[in-house]
């Protein structure tokens, strides 16, 4: 999918701020001394300004608002998830602490608190592209395509070079068999950041889909070209080759995606695969144990060493690799298993 790579959010951190509350002079300056840090990009001075600002004004809500983003930037969560409450407790109408509030949940894989907040933040008026994309990443980890699709959708709207958000918008298309939508989409990522290595092997998996394997080849090689060690655009590469029947291609790419990541249980499945092609059915044996060894819930190693071991007249174990296929959840070994009654 997508990566789930979550980008920090700077159009958003630092807005015009305006003065609700009733302060004095003296804290205003101070509030003022801090913007300039933030300005600066100097966020540890910014924050040590902002807690003298709320120690002098406890019910100064914009300079819990403002320190709790600082807070977020610098991943101290739990310290900006208060600043964002207590922003809420004192004005209520503050959409941007519902916003950072959602991300937090989100960050912390509990979409539908997030969406929830997320929803909040927009009926407050706050409507960022950012809220549309975390709010469709939060449906899209619920499962919820169509939704997650039609809040990409207004992500980008509001911000028509949105790279992340067309690749996840494709992801969801993907799983909603719109393969030839998300082919569009990838594209679009692409073209928006040609550095988006993950976008790339996106667009490979999309045109695997609709058996364009060349151009598969091609956008796989291109994620390669911008990040030379993602090992899974090797995989990948090395799946269509030896759907082409390039096998020695496919052992190539499979052995740099394992060298690169020697835990991958997929690598090791996949190259086993590729020794069985080839009839080599005791290397392909040997692929298909380092997978179960890296993974041990890997049904389809199961169901290939088994598929290995017949060919080598070796049923009976071949038949408990079936039947262990099985009870891993792949149904597809069923058909095997008939031959074993």
């Amino acid at each position: 999918m997508k990566n789930l790579i979550i980008f920090l959010i700077t159009s958003v951190l630092f807005v015009h701020l305006s003065y609700a509350q009733s302060i004095n002079n003296e804290t205003k300056a101070q509030f003022n001394r801090a913007v300039d840090f933030i300005n600066r990009n100097d966020t540890g001075k910014a924050i040590l300004v902002l807690d003298s600002v709320i120690q002098n004004a406890p019910h100064f809500g914009k300079a819990y608002l403002e320190r709790g983003k600082l807070l977020f930037m610098v991943d101290s969560i739990e310290k900006a998830r208060q600043d964002f409450t207590r922003a809420l407790f004192i004005n209520d109408e503050m959409g941007a602490a519902n916003f950072y509030l959602g991300y937090i949940n989100y960050k912390h894989n509990r979409p539908d608190s997030a969406i929830r907040e997320l929803t909040i933040a927009l009926e407050k008026k706050y409507r960022n592209p950012e809220v549309y994309y975390i709010r469709g990443l939060a449906n899209y980890d619920l499962g919820v395509y169509n939704n997650a699709i039609s809040n990409f959708n207004n992500a980008i709207d509001s911000d028509y070079d949105f790279a992340y958000a067309y690749n996840d918008r494709g992801s969801a298309k993907m799983h909603i068999g719109d393969f030839q939508g998300a082919i569009q989409d990838f594209k679009q990522a692409v073209s928006y950041n040609t550095q988006l290595a993950l976008a790339y092997n996106n667009l490979g998996n999309a045109q695997i889909q609709a058996s364009d394997y060349t151009n598969a080849i091609e956008s796989f090689s291109g994620a390669i070209d911008m990040d030379p060690n993602y090992y899974k655009a090797y995989i990948n590469r090395g799946r269509v080759k030896a759907i082409r029947e390039n096998y020695e291609g496919a052992i190539s790419d499979l052995k740099k995606a394992i060298k690169i990541h020697p835990g991958d249980a997929k690598a090791y499945n996949n190259l086993g695969i590729v020794y069985l092609k080839k009839t080599e059915f005791q290397k392909a044996i040997q692929q298909f144990n380092k997978a179960i060894e890296e993974n041990d819930s890997l049904g389809e190693a199961y169901l290939n060493r088994g598929m290995a071991r017949e060919n080598l007249g070796d049923f009976d174990q071949a038949c408990t690799d079936w039947q262990m296929a099985r009870e891993l959840g792949l149904e597809k070994a069923d058909k095997y298993l008939e031959d074993c009654k």
